[in-house]
């Protein structure tokens, strides 16, 4: 199964992944096996904003690329997020000010719908995705410094499985699975196609495919 409409992708989001307060329930998936013992206990915590804009040509899901300048991940596809800061209530918090900092999203405006589960990165972050609504007229303005380009992606592209090309390499001596998904000239892959992917399970995926993510 894939995305059929914008309101049955938010039916699902609120039923299916955690609630935008409260306890996880979710589990974490990701790379948690490239950690070592030290770099587990010394995780940090950050969060992701998935954006959904309501488009009348169609629903699309908000996108950056990072400059090739930033140290980490640099010129990579990235949803708008970021660390969690000592500041920030939770990762709901942190997703929406970065989204605000980075590409101009109002919070405000954001209405929240869910949180996806965890992603563990293989250099030590636990990304929390947070499901957003954004205003159908949103127009990002982004800030230089952190954002080389912001571009949307289809939701039908996105959440379509036939677009999810699992590729194989070998990182830090270990052959890494993971996903890409290029469109529009731009090449969606590593963390970013890996939490679409995990949302399409949640979302999309049958019983057996849930199952075979969670173990």
């Amino acid at each position: 199964m894939s995305f059929t409409t914008l309101d049955d992708l938010i039916a699902r989001a609120r039923t299916r992944l955690d609630p935008v307060t409260g306890p996880a329930r979710l589990p974490e998936g990701g790379d948690l096996e490239f950690l070592t013992d030290a770099q587990i206990q010394a995780i940090r915590s950050a969060a992701v904003l998935v954006g959904l804009i309501p488009r009348a040509e169609g629903p699309t899901a908000l996108l950056t690329q990072r400059p090739d300048t930033m140290d980490a991940h640099p010129g990579q596809v990235a949803f708008p997020g970021g660390k969690v800061d000592p500041s920030d209530d939770d990762e709901v918090e942190a997703a929406l000010r970065e989204a605000h900092e980075e590409v101009g999203v109002d919070p405000a405006s954001v209405d929240i719908i869910a949180r996806g589960a965890p992603y563990i990165t293989g250099t030590g972050f636990r990304i929390v995705p947070v499901l957003g609504v954004l205003p159908r007229d949103f127009q990002a303005a982004p800030c230089e410094t952190e954002v080389a380009a912001v571009f949307e992606t289809p939701l039908d592209f996105l959440f379509n499985p036939e677009n999810h090309d699992r590729q194989s390499g070998v990182w830090r001596g270990q052959t890494r699975h993971y996903y890409q998904m290029p469109h529009g000239g731009f090449r969606i892959w590593g963390v970013t196609a890996g939490i679409i992917r995990a949302l399409y399970l949640e979302l999309y995926g049958g019983d057996a495919d849930i199952q075979s993510r969670r173990s």
